[in-house]
């Protein structure tokens, strides 16, 4: 009984219901009918949509820790690039002016690109909880900071030649024909939703991004929860930013540029679409889904580059429409 509670609440509406399956499937249905062979095929959807969409998804699946707790982290592009430039000069074999070099330690070199992503979430969270800093403010002005060390660290330029053993060749291996970032995306969206669904500490958050006084006055320390989201957030986007350079063989400190925007947008994508409006991590994951699957089978067509971005925004509105209209008519 309580199982179909639950699943009650996490479907507040038909409407909501049949949108939520109708949408992606109207989107394989149209672009598997115009492009049969080719965006249907096993190598589109496994490789160009799966393996292309988890470094997002791990990105969109820590922003929902922030979000939860009522805040946004406009630096996670910023932070990714820096603490993958951090792990990538290590690993590199050649220096930034091209001369030969050898490769320090995977492990130190991984370890060292977490720990700047902790540190950076830190920074972001003290910034934000304790000083009082508003996180649209604090930071949209860190991801600057981070994105320009980043830059300045490698001079601007690509870092070439990542060593290959154990940290290339594993990023770009696949188990049972999928991509390997695939599995650690699942990984890091499975810890993300056991965190907010099954701890205490999630509940935690979902009280404290809902109601941050009647939080305070019942006990809970407000500034320590919103702390340890950003800092969880700093892990994860450094997480998506060294799989990435590791599956490219190359860390470009512009390459998680566009993560900022398609993970806020994944996120409200599901908000809308899964549990009333609220942050939550199984909609953030159809919501990365359905944008990367209308982006794939957007690239097949002949339509322009603006236009294209034009349909894809006008694609979230619509996306989004029923389950808002369900919820006013809820209210009245």
């Amino acid at each position: 009984r309580r199982g179909r509670l639950e699943l009650k609440s996490f479907f507040r509406s038909k409407e909501t219901v049949v949108f939520t399956f109708a949408f992606p499937i109207m989107l394989l249905l149209l672009f598997g009918s115009l492009y049969p062979d080719r965006f249907l095929t096993r190598t589109n959807i496994l490789v160009n949509i799966f393996g292309q969409v988890a470094f997002v998804s791990i990105v969109a699946s820590v922003q929902t820790i922030v979000m939860v707790v009522g805040d946004f982290d406009l630096s996670v592009s910023g932070l990714a690039a820096l603490s993958t430039v951090m792990c990538a000069t290590i690993l590199n074999t050649a220096t930034i002016d091209g001369t030969p070099k050898q490769a320090g330690s995977v492990f130190f070199a991984v370890l060292l690109g977490l720990l700047v992503g902790l540190l950076g979430g830190m920074l972001n969270g003290i910034l934000v909880s304790y000083l009082g800093v508003l996180a649209f403010i604090a930071t949209l002005g860190m991801t600057v900071v981070y994105s320009n060390l980043a830059r300045y660290r490698v001079e601007g330029k690509p870092v070439y030649g990542l060593v290959q053993n154990n940290f290339v060749a594993a990023a770009q291996g696949k188990t049972f024909g999928v991509p390997n970032p695939v599995f650690v995306a699942v990984g890091v969206a499975a810890a993300v939703w056991f965190l907010l669904d099954q701890t205490p500490l999630g509940r935690r958050m979902y009280a404290v991004g809902g109601n941050p006084d009647a939080s305070r006055y019942s006990g809970l320390n407000v500034p320590r929860v919103r702390f340890t989201a950003f800092a969880l957030c700093g892990v994860g986007v450094a997480i998506a930013g060294i799989l990435q350079a590791a599956s490219n063989a190359t860390a470009n400190s512009t390459a998680p540029d566009p993560w900022m925007l398609q993970s806020i947008a994944g996120v409200f994508l599901g908000m809308a679409m899964f549990r009333n409006g609220r942050p939550n991590l199984p909609g953030t994951i159809v919501g990365v889904l359905l944008l990367r699957t209308l982006d794939n089978g957007l690239n097949y067509t002949s339509i322009n580059d603006y236009l294209q971005s034009v349909i894809s925004g006008a694609a979230i509105v619509i996306a989004v429409l029923p389950p808002a209209l369900s919820r006013l008519r809820e209210q009245r």
